[in-house]
């Protein structure tokens, strides 16, 4: 029987990049595309809508308030689930992600035994460098990758804040969205969730495209917060 797949898109502030993103998943061979509006204040979906040929593959979502990148990723997922797509994907809608890396992990998880599917960089300073990522989030993915081994006890992690991922939409039905962090943290949370059931992570090489991107995301600020995070987890006994 054929899968049925569903990407979803959080977006915040890239009414620049939005239209660049629809147009490489247009082509693909996905059922259904849902761009969830995070109550951007470009008003990015909305934009979107404006200027594409509506068609029964899109669907737009628009929150009323921020929810934050995990807050809108639950509310796409929570809707694919409930239309009953078999496999739903996250893909960022700043077209830092490559679309052959996303079917690479629509490949992956057409196989009966995988469940979950991420992407990672190779966070090696010559790798990092070479793709000009900034030298903190080299510091930063690395040093939270390693604290994400120890939490989850899974020492094969790599890269945990890649932000392309999916998974077998029935893992919605053992893991446990309602406490999960919705703001960047959400990835990672989410990846200690996963392992907490044991389920197995697969992991695909999906190097991220740097091109004057507007993240919101507080580098330095967000690292003694993520750490709490981890701490909370270390000692998470559900």
């Amino acid at each position: 029987m054929k899968k049925k797949i569903c990407v979803i898109l959080p977006c915040y502030r890239v009414k620049n990049k939005i239209i660049t993103v629809y147009n490489k998943l247009i082509k693909k061979d996905i059922d259904r595309i849902i761009f969830v509006d995070d109550n951007c204040p470009q008003k990015s979906v909305a934009h979107l809508k404006s200027n594409i040929k509506i068609s029964k593959k899109i669907q737009f979502i628009f929150l009323k308030k921020n929810h934050g990148v995990g807050g809108a990723t639950i509310k796409g997922f929570k809707m694919a689930h409930k239309q009953g797509y078999d496999i739903i994907i996250k893909f960022d809608s700043d077209n830092q992600h490559k679309t052959k890396d996303l079917m690479k992990i629509i490949k992956k998880l057409k196989q009966n035994n995988i469940y979950f599917c991420k992407g990672y960089r190779k966070l090696n300073f010559r790798d990092s460098f070479i793709r000009k990522m900034p030298l903190i989030r080299i510091i930063g993915a690395n040093t939270l990758t390693y604290i994400s081994r120890i939490t989850t006890k899974n020492y094969y992690l790599k890269d945990v804040t890649n932000g392309l991922f999916g998974m077998k939409s029935s893992l919605l039905n053992i893991v446990d969205l309602k406490n999960i962090k919705k703001n960047y943290f959400f990835e990672q949370d989410l990846i200690f969730r996963i392992c907490k059931k044991n389920i197995k992570i697969s992991q695909i090489n999906s190097e991220v495209i740097y091109a004057n991107e507007n993240s919101s995301l507080n580098a330095l600020g967000s690292i003694f917060p993520f750490l709490i995070y981890h701490l909370q987890n270390f000692f998470y006994k559900n």
